[in-house]
This record gives structure tokens, C-alpha cells and sequence, in this order.
């Protein structure tokens, strides 16, 4: 009988611990859901030839090392396709944070060109970031864009940002994929193939300086070069693709650029969806402005990235601010409502 009682006993106090391991379990999923805050935050970026991954993996570090305790989180970066991948992700919930160029976070909020009939309309934008250069690596004897006609030339991966700039620039003079010999590559890739003769030219995208730019361009017998774009085509670009703005790559930025070179450039702003926690969204954002000195040390496309690009043209932008980076931009004075 006290054999029974015991075993009685102790079923019963397994129970009862049981019952405690679900009740804690459902007070932490309840503190989740009461927050909002997730265990991990996700950043996509692009592929690892260009400039989004790496500045991607320096905001990842600083957000987990500022915010990681005091959120009770941590942040990572993911390679991708790039800009038009990136819309798929955040809106799948696959990642939380995106870089996208400003043409597709254009396109993606009003369901046009490649998401026609299909609008993100909780799309919410937090960081103005830098500008991406159009960097337009060719055989040494090709003078121009126009040349590039007949030529094996490297127009990024399907799908990828990269790839669509190449096509609307292109388009622009007047030159479809028809006209050329289209080799649909990542940036590494399709750098590597130019050092090697195996192709033309190669669009390469990114905040300078790029580090596989850099790197080709210090090989020491080059048979290509980085092609300063004649005026005439440049403001034939800007007119068909206003968002894609002439600039100048300045002297001395890759090894043997010893003048500046034409070209273009285009805006890259880091998204959330509406719906994420807003003192997330704040803290990142203020984490984020409060420590450039060491984002600029990590890599050299950061120094691009100021405060002055909070501007009227993003806060009218017509992708709305999210309402937890409105929260650091007011307590700045960046915005005023």
C-alpha cells in the first residue's frame, strides 16, 4: 500500500511539473506575442560580389552588439538575387529587413512592371541608404555603350537588380538582349570572366569602392578597362529612367583610376514591412545613425551614407516612413509633422 501511495505520488508531482513546463512555455509565447519581438531578425541583401552583403553583415554585427540584450534579439544578413528577390522575401516573411534599389521599391508598392497586379502596399521604408554605382567594366577597345552591339557582355543574374538595370540601360540606347551576347552571371563571376577573356564587359552594381572591382582592377596587364561614359548616352538614360542619375566615380577610388569616370547611379533604401514591432524598428534606425564612424570603418560604401539623405524626398517619398523610424527622425528634428 505505501509502494502505491509513493508511485501515486510521484505521477502525480510528474504531472504537475509537466503542467509547469506548458504554462511556461505559454507565458513566453504570450510575452512574444505581447511584444513583438522575435528571437532573430533576418537582413537580405544581394549577392556577395557587390556592396549590400558586406554592409548588410556590418549592420547585422552593430544591431546584435547595441541591441542584443537590451532587445532580447540578434540580427543576421543572407545572401540573394538581389532587389527584385528581396521583394519575394520580405513579403513571404522569409527575412525581415531588405535592401532594395529605388526603382523596384517603386514598382513593388504600386504592383507595376515585373509585380504587375500585385502591390506591396505594407511595405514600409526605415534607412535612406548610399547610392549604388553603375560600374561598366569592358575590353579595353570597346569606347563606348553603344559598342557593346554583337558583344558577350554580362548583364547580371536572372532576375537580379543587376540584371534589370542592365536591360533599362540598354533598352535606352536602343539595344535589346537580341543585339547582344547576354551572360546572365553574378558580379564575381562575370568579373572573373572578364579578366579571363571569356567575355566583353560586365555591369557591376554597387556602393564604391566594390571589393571584386578592386580587385580586377589591380591586375597588372589588364585587357579591359572602366568605361567613362560619353555624355550623350548618359542623358539618354536619364531620360528614359529618371531614377538612374549620372555621377562621377572619383579619381583614385580603384588602383590605376587615376581620372574620374562617368556614369550612373541609383538610391538604396533598407525596408520593413508595416507591421514590424515599432521599438524595433526605432532602435535599429537610431542604432544605426548613432554609430557611423565604426559603419564607415567597416566598409568604405557607408561613406556615402549620411543624415542628410533623411530629406524631404524621402519623407515624401511615396513608399511611406515606418512609424518607429518617424519616432527617431522627429526626436532629431528630421521630420516635422
Amino acid at each position: 500500500m505505501l509502494m502505491q501511495e509513493k508511485r501515486f505520488l510521484l505521477m502525480l508531482t510528474m504531472v504537475f511539473v509537466f503542467i509547469g513546463f506548458l504554462w511556461a512555455g505559454g507565458a513566453q509565447e504570450t510575452e512574444a506575442e505581447r511584444t513583438g519581438i522575435k528571437d532573430f531578425y533576418t537582413i537580405t541583401t544581394a549577392t556577395t560580389g557587390g556592396s549590400f552583403y558586406p554592409t548588410g553583415v556590418a549592420l547585422a554585427q552593430l544591431w546584435s552588439e547595441q541591441l542584443g540584450d537590451k532587445l532580447g534579439t540578434r540580427f543576421s544578413a543572407q545572401t540573394s538575387a538581389g532587389s527584385p528577390e528581396n521583394v519575394d522575401i520580405l513579403d513571404k516573411n522569409e527575412a525581415e529587413i531588405a535592401y532594395m534599389q529605388n526603382n523596384v521599391v517603386l514598382w513593388a508598392y504600386r504592383g507595376t512592371n515585373m509585380f504587375e497586379g500585385k502591390p506591396h502596399k505594407n511595405f514600409r521604408l526605415i534607412l535612406p541608404m548610399f547610392s549604388s554605382t553603375y560600374h561598366f567594366m569592358v575590353d579595353k577597345n570597346i569606347n563606348s555603350l553603344s559598342a557593346l552591339r554583337g558583344k558577350r557582355f554580362v548583364v547580371g543574374r536572372p532576375g537580379s537588380g543587376t540584371e534589370t538595370s542592365s536591360r533599362l540601360v540598354l533598352e535606352a540606347l536602343g539595344i535589346s538582349y537580341d543585339d547582344i551576347k547576354a551572360e546572365f552571371l553574378g558580379q564575381s563571376e562575370g568579373l572573373e570572366a572578364l579578366r579571363n577573356g571569356q567575355v566583353d564587359g560586365v555591369l557591376a552594381v554597387g556602393g564604391h569602392p566594390i571589393s571584386a572591382v578592386s580587385d580586377i582592377m589591380a591586375t597588372p596587364t589588364r585587357r579591359f578597362k572602366m568605361l567613362n561614359v560619353a555624355e550623350d548616352e548618359l542623358q539618354k538614360i536619364n531620360k528614359a529612367e529618371p531614377w538612374m542619375i549620372p555621377t562621377e566615380i572619383p579619381a583614385d577610388t580603384y588602383p590605376n583610376q587615376t581620372t574620374p569616370i562617368r556614369t550612373l547611379k541609383h538610391m538604396v533604401f533598407l525596408l520593413v514591412k508595416e507591421d514590424m514591432n515599432p521599438e524595433v524598428v526605432y532602435q535599429i534606425v537610431k542604432t544605426t545613425w548613432e554609430n557611423m564612424d565604426w559603419l564607415r570603418e567597416s566598409h568604405g560604401a557607408f561613406n556615402r551614407m549620411s543624415i542628410d539623405l533623411a530629406d524631404e524626398d524621402f519623407f515624401n517619398f511615396e513608399v511611406p516612413v515606418h512609424e518607429g523610424a518617424k519616432r527617431y527622425y522627429r526626436e532629431i528634428g528630421k521630420l516635422k509633422d
